[in-house]
């Protein structure tokens, strides 16, 4: 799904040990996906970047199903990036995994989770998947532009320029009459020395990079400036964030929430973007959630695979 809410579903099958890795843009790999969706009706964000969801289900694709060897990696690719002197880029991070829960043991492989269509992120025992996190947390170098130059944190040769977080929420319809699940992002920063800056808030949908910086904030954005180094004076900080139902935006509901953060930093006497480093953020506390999918009505039995 990208972030202007259209979505494309496809299955492939995985053995226990086996592997499959693909191509987003191209779809060049070992399984043959669909175009990533280019369209969506959502009035803000980038077509472009989006997210991927991937759940067990049985040969049916009726049910989903508990299959608690899925682990993924995802690497992030720029083959021409303006702001950088070095145009070609690449990080990987870790996927975020939920197992399916069993009650006093997991359960074996191919065991029917709950109701058709609807994953449930609550950590309630059997039939159900890990509670999401509750919020957030990552660490970060402050940074930001100034009149064109770079005004950031540096510890030795490594400077930040900005930072970005690509968040998402557990509250997800992937379904093709989905509703929409929008939620109030809310922040607290500390700087090294334990100063605390709150205030700082953005209402976004399931899916929504935002910059931390205030030249690349998104619409809306209030108190960009709590993330940036000239208000937080220190080489380095921390942020928590969490998602909360909020008179300040329409429509919101709690939501637990995922998290990749990226850094764009200069190495060494670059002026400009040298590289782009990311990875996930850390969660804590639990926060129920969903995934809802449009499970096929009337198809054949569940079969188990021979290996």
């Amino acid at each position: 799904m990208n972030e202007r809410k259209d979505r494309v579903d496809f299955g492939f099958l995985l053995t226990p040990k086996a592997t499959a890795s693909w191509d987003v843009v191209s779809g060049n790999g070992t399984i043959n996906p669909p175009p990533f969706p280019s369209a969506g009706t959502f009035p803000t964000g980038n077509p472009n970047r989006g997210e991927l969801v991937c759940f067990a289900v049985d040969f049916a694709v009726a049910n989903q199903v508990a299959f608690n060897h899925l682990t993924g990696t995802a690497t992030v690719v720029h083959l021409g990036d303006s702001d950088a002197t070095e145009l070609y880029q690449a990080f990987r991070y870790n996927g975020w995994a939920f197992a399916a829960e069993g009650g006093y043991a997991l359960p074996n492989d191919y065991t029917i989770m709950g109701k058709p269509g609807n994953l449930l992120l609550t950590g309630n025992g059997a039939g159900t998947y890990d509670a999401c996190p509750l919020y957030n947390i990552a660490n970060f170098m402050p940074g930001e532009t100034v009149a064109g130059f770079p005004t950031g944190s540096s510890l030795g040769p490594v400077y930040t320029a900005d930072n970005d977080l690509n968040i998402v929420s557990c509250n997800q319809d992937l379904r093709q009459d989905f509703l929409l699940h929008l939620t109030k992002l809310q922040f607290t920063v500390w700087n090294s020395n334990e100063t605390m800056y709150t205030g700082a808030y953005v209402c976004v949908d399931s899916v929504e990079k935002v910059g931390l910086s205030p030249e690349d904030a998104p619409a809306g954005f209030v108190n960009t400036s709590n993330f940036s180094f000239r208000t937080l004076r220190t080489a380095n900080a921390r942020l928590q964030v969490q998602g909360v139902a909020s008179t300040q935006c329409l429509g919101s509901e709690n939501a637990g929430l995922i998290g990749v953060l990226t850094s764009s930093v200069d190495l060494g006497v670059d002026t400009n973007e040298s590289q782009e480093l990311g990875s996930t953020t850390q969660g804590a506390g639990a926060q129920s959630g969903f995934v809802l999918w449009d499970a096929v009505q009337g198809g054949p039995p569940p079969q188990h695979p021979t290996h």
